[in-house]
């Protein structure tokens, strides 16, 4: 049976999302192939989050994500708020995690919208729902009713209007602070 992986302890995480600042002086931009395998290794996670070579493919992107200088994942209040927590149950993180290598994805797979939030967040929030619905395949216990509300929501095409109402913190005009972007 598969763990979640100890590199998405919250410690581990909130030190990766004040980091960026220092780590993106230290290299130059992102290349072409990483941001191949950045969205290769998004998508492969979404499919199987527990697979072979997930725990890999999570410390790689979170570190890639925190050094590059490029991309910028903005962290926001909201829905996804309680897989963050502590008290997040036993896949919380992982799937957190997934929000921000979603977000980073869709801002390299769509880069004229990065200053559209609502897109980057719910592209984020899609990322999580469908790995989900890939852990619910392999654990069906791992049922969360925070993302089952979220998959109601998309079900019935009001995604995008859940993020933009619940969300918080995102949608202001100016640079990140340093823990803000990952």
């Amino acid at each position: 049976m598969n763990r979640p992986p100890s590199i998405l302890s919250a410690l581990a995480l909130a030190a990766a999302l004040s980091a960026p600042a220092l780590a993106a002086a230290e290299r130059g931009p992102s290349t072409p192939t990483e941001r191949r395998r950045a969205v290769e290794t998004t998508r492969r996670l979404e499919r199987d989050p527990l697979g072979r070579g997930a725990n890999e493919g999570r410390r790689w992107l979170l570190r890639w994500i925190v050094e590059i200088p490029d991309i910028s994942v903005r962290g926001c209040s909201g829905p996804l708020d309680a897989l963050a927590q502590g008290e997040s149950g036993r896949y919380g993180k992982l799937l957190y995690a997934q929000s921000v290598f979603g977000q980073a994805a869709f801002l390299i797979e769509h880069p004229q919208q990065k200053g559209d939030w609502v897109a980057v967040q719910t592209a984020g929030v899609e990322s999580v729902l469908r790995a989900y619905g890939a852990l619910l395949a392999a654990e069906p216990d791992a049922r969360r009713d925070e993302l089952d509300l979220l998959l109601e929501a998309r079900r019935q095409g009001r995604l995008r209007d859940v993020i933009e109402q619940t969300m918080e913190g995102c949608g202001e005009e100016r640079a990140p602070a340093p823990g803000e972007a990952i």
